[in-house]
Parts: C-alpha cells; structure tokens; sequence
C-alpha cells in the first residue's frame, strides 16, 4: 500500500495562540489587523487573517490527547517562543496603515542585514509576536 505524502498538497498551517484575554484577543486582532471571526466561543475564537486561519484559546490543564501539557499565554513579552509571520506586498506602507489604526510598533520598518526582506514586528496583548515581511523573492501564494 503506498503512503499518501506528508503534508498533504491541501493542508494549510492555523497557527493556534493562548491567550489570557479571549475577548481583548479577538478585538485586537478584528479591530486593528482587520481579520474575520469565524467561529467564537468562551474559551476559543477561530479568525481568518488574510488567506490564514488563527485559533484563539483560553488556559487550560492537559486533555486526554495531550495529557501533562498545559495551555498558557506567553509568561512576559520579553521572551517569546515563536513569531507569526504574515508576508506583505508593502512592509511600511502595512506598518503606516496598522499605525493609523492604533497598533504600536517597538521599531520602524527597516531592513536585515543579510538584506532580500523589510520588515517591522509587533507584539498583540499577550506578547505574541506578528512579524510583517516583504520580501525581494517571489511571494508565498496569497
């Protein structure tokens, strides 16, 4: 029987992100980074960003299918784990835009050293960090 590949050609990445504040969550990211909620609940909201789906949850103790794993939000926005990337045509001109709308940036646009990219970051209420990338290369399909 041969193996079906991994991932498959359909799958897509939904990033999923604990938060502390489910309600203050979803509004940062409809009202200030312009996503859709899809499905909202208590402890989850599920948000269409761009051509991306993220997931929203609550804290929370293992589960039968992650026994001895706990759910929590980043300890302090100073040590982050991981970055959500989002790729742009007009790194500043998104930066410009989401500075209009009240999002705060710890630094302006600005180039890597190894260069091909611009790009800016910012954090949402919990310390997650969204990085804003334009980049020289071809870009991912939208």
């Amino acid at each position: 029987m041969p193996w079906k590949p991994f991932p498959e050609t359909h799958a897509d990445v939904a990033p999923m992100l604990v938060v502390a504040d489910l309600v203050a969550s979803v509004q940062f990211y409809v009202e200030l980074l312009g996503a859709t909620a899809v499905d909202t609940w208590d402890t989850y909201a599920q948000l269409r960003l761009g051509a991306g789906r993220l997931r929203l949850v609550t804290p929370s103790a293992g589960t039968d299918d992650k026994p001895g794993i706990r759910l929590v939000p980043p300890p302090d926005r100073t040590n982050v784990t991981s970055e959500i990337v989002i790729h742009v045509d007009d790194c500043r001109a998104v930066h410009a835009s989401l500075s209009r709308r009240g999002v705060t940036f710890p630094a302006p646009p600005s180039e890597p050293p190894w260069g091909g990219e611009v790009r800016c970051l910012l954090q949402d209420p919990d310390g997650h960090v969204i990085q804003m990338s334009q980049t020289d290369s071809p870009a991912e399909p939208h």
